[in-house]
């Protein structure tokens, strides 16, 4: 199977027909069946039901076209690469971060870099610290933001942000009147976990080892759904900073946490970077905006 293979299955599931598919690349509608019938032989795949004129694809063909459109993404970044060399004023910087930096601080990181460099076209991803990843050592994203249990060993990584976890609470609970919330404490309500396997990669499973299960409220993926979810008085939780910083204006209470349990970020950026100074520009963004939000969250704990 080749690129001529792959760019008709592309068009042939964009379109659902052959016909459509030949005006989409330039070519004849014999030519689209001849490229999907060679395409379904090289692979031995069924790519197609024929149904009434239409080509319905089947549960192999929609994987594989999850799998082209990821390839098609790559090509789409190096096409406007190779615009941006040939356009001098036109400079985009490709940035991204996993969905716990991605709120409400990434924004205030865009809009600080933006006041300094506004011609400067910004791209931004959030996503999976995998995703972040990937594009990086692909070196289509020049820098990302990390949690530090990502495999980063095809990157330049360096420490980012080592944060302390706090306990969130709802407004008026009983432990809010402490300033400094315990592990005992915290097992003594209902109790909004984080997946096991994200649990043993923080470090923190042990806390939730003697937590009986009907104490046990929700457990999710992310820091903001369990703030989220005790804003809507499911139960407590514990978030790092970041997190925290996007509910500082919803009511919500945040203490400190003992015993300590930190959480690491990474920033990384690909091997062999581009020597644009923008992105040291962006970094040093990143670096001024934590400053302020440790603060302001340091800040609200206190009171």
């Amino acid at each position: 199977m080749d690129f001529r293979h792959i760019d008709a299955f592309r068009a042939v599931m964009l379109t659902r027909t052959t016909t459509r598919a030949a005006q989409l690349l330039g070519l004849s509608q014999p030519g689209i069946s001849r490229l999907i019938v060679e395409c379904e032989r090289d692979t031995g795949l069924t790519l197609f039901n024929r149904e009434r004129g239409r080509l319905e694809p089947t549960p192999q063909a929609r994987l594989l076209f999850e799998e082209v459109e990821r390839r098609y993404a790559g090509l789409e970044n190096i096409r406007e690469f190779a615009t941006s060399l040939r356009d001098a004023n036109q400079t985009t910087l490709r940035v991204g971060s996993v969905l716990s930096f991605g709120l409400r601080f990434s924004a205030d990181v865009i809009a600080r870099f933006r006041m300094q460099h506004p011609h400067v076209h910004l791209e931004f991803t959030t996503g999976a610290s995998g995703l972040i990843r990937d594009r990086v050592a692909a070196c289509t994203m020049a820098l990302g933001v990390v949690t530090d249990s990502a495999d980063v060993r095809d990157t330049e990584a360096t420490p980012f942000a080592a944060l302390d976890v706090l306990c969130v609470l709802p407004a008026g609970h009983p432990l809010a009147a402490h300033e400094v919330v315990t592990a005992e404490q915290f097992r003594r309500y209902p109790v909004i976990s984080y997946l096991p396997s994200n649990m043993i990669t923080w470090g923190m499973d042990s806390l939730f080892a003697g937590i009986v299960p009907p104490q046990l409220a929700a457990v999710v993926q992310y820091s903001v759904n369990v703030a989220d979810l005790v804003r809507a008085n499911v139960g407590i939780g514990l978030v790092h900073p970041i997190i925290a910083y996007d509910f500082l204006d919803t009511g919500l209470v945040f203490r400190r946490f003992a015993p300590a349990q930190t959480f690491r970020a990474l920033k990384i950026r690909p091997r062999h970077p581009d020597a644009s100074p923008h992105v040291d520009a962006y970094s040093d963004a990143l670096d001024t905006t934590l400053r302020n939000v440790v603060r302001a969250v340091e800040t609200a704990v206190s009171r």
